[in-house]
């Protein structure tokens, strides 16, 4: 399973999940030149390459609206946060959230809990 981690999370994040989480490779869209690129750039660049976005940014849920999926999208709604936080998070709720993806779901939401 391959999750792209957007740019308005930290590159750190990628890393966390690949030292965590065996079955992930996570990379931060930094490391594939994409910092700079349009939401719909990497949402059609994720969907070629089957990859998860990881993002805060609420734009994936109106692209995924329009386009439909994929590429799934893991929706981070826990606000500012130290990436310390946001591992600790991500190791109480990646997998379920996991789960829910691989049942189908085009998105699921990661706060201090999943919805």
């Amino acid at each position: 399973m391959i999750i792209w981690i957007d740019a308005q999370l930290s590159p750190a994040i990628a890393a966390f999940i690949n030292r965590n989480f065996a079955d992930i490779e996570a990379k931060s869209v930094r490391s594939l030149g994409l910092r700079e690129a349009k939401d719909l750039e990497i949402f059609i660049m994720a969907k070629a390459e089957n990859a998860i976005i990881m993002s805060k940014d609420a734009d994936f849920l109106n692209l995924l609206e329009t386009f439909g999926f994929p590429p799934q999208i893991i929706w981070i709604t826990c606000g500012n946060t130290s990436n310390a936080n946001m591992c600790g998070i991500l190791q109480r709720t990646l997998k379920q959230a996991l789960q829910i993806i691989i049942a189908g779901e085009p998105m699921v939401e990661i706060s201090d809990n999943i919805n």
